[in-house]
This record gives C-alpha cells, structure tokens and sequence, in this order.
C-alpha cells in the first residue's frame, strides 16, 4: 500500500496503490516530446491517466514489479539518456536521482540508472515500495534512507562520503536554490558536483537566472524564462522543441558524449542561442 504524487504535463497527480487519479486538468495543452514518445496530440486528464497507466503495465512503475535494468533510449538527450552515457565512457560514477518507492537514490550501474529515470517525471513526494527498494540495493545503488525523502543535497553529501568523485546531481527547477547549495557543498568537500535542473516548467526568471548560474545542463521543458535566460547563457543548445542548454564545459562535454553515442544523424552548425522556433515550442510556455 502506497501512494506517490507527481506532475505530468503540468498536471498534479495521486497513484496510490496502482490507481491513477489526475487531481489537476494539465497546463500544457501540446508538447512536442510527448507527442512523439506517447502519441499525445493536445493533452488532457486521459492523456494523462493513459500514459501513467502504460508506465504501470510496460515498466512497472509505482509497483512492486517495477522494472530496474533498461537500454532502451526513448528520449534522443533525456537527462537519464546523457547519464547513462556518460556513466559508460567514465565521465560519472554516481548519479544522484530521485525513485518512486525510494525517494533520493545514489545509482552506479548506467542500466539501472536508465530504468530509474528514462520515464520518470516530476516526483513530488513518494511512499516506501520495498520491492523497489531491495531491488536497487541489489544493484549496488545506495538509498539516503528508508522513508523515502527526497533530498538531493543530502544525496550529493552521502554520494561524497561514500568515495564518489564523479558525481551527478538532479534537481528540479522549482527548487533552484539548491543549485547553489550543491555548489557550495561541492567546494567544501573537493568535489565538484554536475548538476543538471530537469522538470523546469512554469520557474520564475529568478529561479531561471540561479540555475544558468550554477547548472552545467538544464531542460527547457515548457518554461519561457528557461528559453530566455538560461539559453542566452548557454554554450551549447541540443533540440530545438525542448532544447536542452549545455552551459559549462562540463555541460557542453556531457551533452557531446551523448551524441557520441546517438545512431540517427544529427546536424550541428554555429548559431547565436537560444534557436527556439516558435511553431516548434510547447503550448503554452510558462
């Protein structure tokens, strides 16, 4: 018996004991992405309910039967995509991230960090699934603890003390400040964190101007002032529907190795950023 909040689409959401209920009509009426991925032409409360649903039956999320090894690549530069990647050619050797059944979760194994968050979205608070739990413990991941907090500076502190030196760090846009707290911790501790802001719709400019500050990757997901702000910081633009802003050198290295490693072409070509087609972008940005 548990229960699990999220957003998806802007839109606020309960599964508890594998029912969905969408609490809240999404704000997002198009996204390019989940158009391709899921086949969500305008999105409502039964966009919504179906993807979840297929989430559940496909990869058993938010369940006792959750799948926790996965190489498919679904999203062409998806934070997990980048990661897992990275984690292949050495460039990490821990991802901080957050699990529904877990909360915070230190992960070492590029397939189990792929399972964990190649579909994941917006988790805003989660109930122990002990399957869950015991699976990734298996799979030498590290839990912050059995309660399923979500706290991703303590993770990076705990991935600290537990010998990692390659370590990235997730977080979401809506908590922008903890950008500088990891950065801070990372100048305390000798080791630099790699932080990458997903899940940003709907931030304000400030919280936009704290992550092109301290980010090395950020999503634009459906946020105007992440086009606006974070883009006209960037180094490197990959995308142009949900562009994804490589802002450091770090950035820039990590995004490129997923390309590296990406089979369809790819065309790359100087250009003042952010390029943010408007015909291309979500409905509405926020």
């Amino acid at each position: 018996m548990s229960e699990h909040i999220l957003e998806m689409a802007k839109s606020l959401v309960k599964v508890k004991d594998g029912k969905v209920e969408v609490l809240t009509e999404p704000l997002i009426h198009r996204c390019p992405l989940r158009r391709d991925l899921y086949g969500c032409e305008e999105e409502t409360t039964e966009t919504v309910e179906n993807v979840l649903r297929m989430h559940i039956r496909d990869l058993g999320m938010y369940s006792p039967n959750r799948v926790l090894e996965l190489d498919q690549k679904p999203v062409s530069f998806g934070a997990s995509e980048i990661i897992m990647d990275a984690m292949t050619e050495g460039l990490v050797d821990a991802a901080v991230v957050v699990c529904e059944g877990i909360g915070t979760v230190i992960i070492t194994r590029p397939e189990v960090l792929q399972a964990v968050g190649a579909h994941m979205t917006g988790l805003v608070s989660t109930e122990p699934i002990n399957e869950i739990q015991s699976g990734l413990k298996q799979r030498s991941s590290i839990l912050l603890d059995d309660q399923c907090t979500i706290d991703q500076v303590r993770g990076f502190e705990k991935a600290v003390e537990s010998g990692f030196k390659k370590i990235v760090v997730t977080m979401t846009g809506h908590k922008a400040l903890e950008a500088e707290i990891l950065w801070e911790a990372g100048k305390v501790s000798g080791v630099k964190p790699i932080i990458f802001s997903v899940h940003n719709t709907g931030i304000s400019d400030e919280e936009a101007q704290t992550l092109a500050e301290y980010c090395d990757v950020v999503w634009a997901c459906a946020s105007r002032a992440v086009r606006e702000i974070v883009g006209n910081r960037s180094k490197l633009q990959i995308g142009i529907s949900i562009p994804v802003f490589g802002i450091t050198q770090m950035g820039k290295r990590m995004i490129l190795n997923r390309a590296l490693h990406f089979e369809d072409g790819l065309i790359i070509h100087r250009e003042k950023l952010p390029c943010v087609p408007i015909e291309k972008q979500p409905e509405p940005l926020m």
